[in-house]
Order: C-alpha cells, then sequence, then structure tokens
C-alpha cells in the first residue's frame, strides 16, 4: 500500500508507524504517516478492524489539516512507534532472486539481486558488474 499526497501525486517512501491502543469499537488500530517531499504537508492512512464483525476499515490518504488533527487526536493512543520505515518493506515475507544478463555471445555481464514477496511485488536491491 503507498502512501499518496492528494496535492500533487507524489509516493512517499519513508513512513512512521504508530501502532494505536484498542477503543471501544474498533482493534488492531495503526496509523501510518508520512510527509510529502514536494509540499511538505502530513499524510496520514489509518487502519482499523471492527471487533463486530471483523471488517477492516482503511482511511487512505488523509491529508492537510485532517491528517494533522488525526495524528494529534490519536498521539495519545500510540502504544509503539516505528520512525523512517520503507515503504517497501511493509508487504510482509519477503525472499530473494537473482537474474543474471547476458550478451550475445552467452556471457553474464551483470547479476541482479531482486527482494521479491508473495503478491508479485519485485524491488531491485543491487547491481553488479562481472
Amino acid at each position: 500500500m503507498d502512501l499518496i499526497c492528494n496535492n500533487d501525486k507524489t509516493v512517499i517512501s519513508k513512513v512512521d508507524i504508530w501502532f494505536l491502543k484498542d477503543i471501544k469499537d474498533f482493534t488492531a488500530r495503526k496509523i501510518i504517516i508520512g510527509l510529502c517531499p514536494r509540499c511538505r504537508r502530513p499524510v496520514a492512512t489509518l487502519i482499523e478492524k471492527r471487533i463486530t464483525d471483523g471488517q477492516i476499515f482503511v482511511d487512505e490518504n488523509i491529508s492537510d489539516n485532517a491528517a494533522v488533527k488525526l495524528i494529534n487526536r490519536e498521539s495519545k493512543r500510540a502504544l509503539c512507534k516505528y520512525f523512517k520505515v520503507e515503504t517497501k518493506s511493509l508487504s510482509g515475507w519477503v525472499y530473494g532472486v537473482n537474474t543474471e544478463i547476458r550478451n550475445k555471445k552467452g556471457e553474464t555481464t551483470q547479476i541482479r539481486q531482486y527482494s521479491s514477496d508473495f503478491l508479485g511485488n519485485k524491488y531491485l536491491v543491487k547491481k553488479q558488474q562481472v
């Protein structure tokens, strides 16, 4: 899940994650907070699970004054805070994939290491010239 600034559609790569206390109707609550690198405005996403039926609610990409109000309201309920987390690392279980790039002669010219998750997302971690 990407955190996107509503003002200029910029994808935010480093976020803060706060795990929140349960409230009367909701459990498994967390808030993802980022700062837009272009306009320097906060963007937040609130994720929570309703106790009665287990339905998950996601309020995505709340920005500007609404994000500030949400962050101030939920700051007193924060149990644990993680700062500057890469959004690429939020995908869960990850495994490595190594691929070789070959030229027309069949010689290996480059080795690329990818980090891949079980949802099919793939990220380039390292390139190595041979």
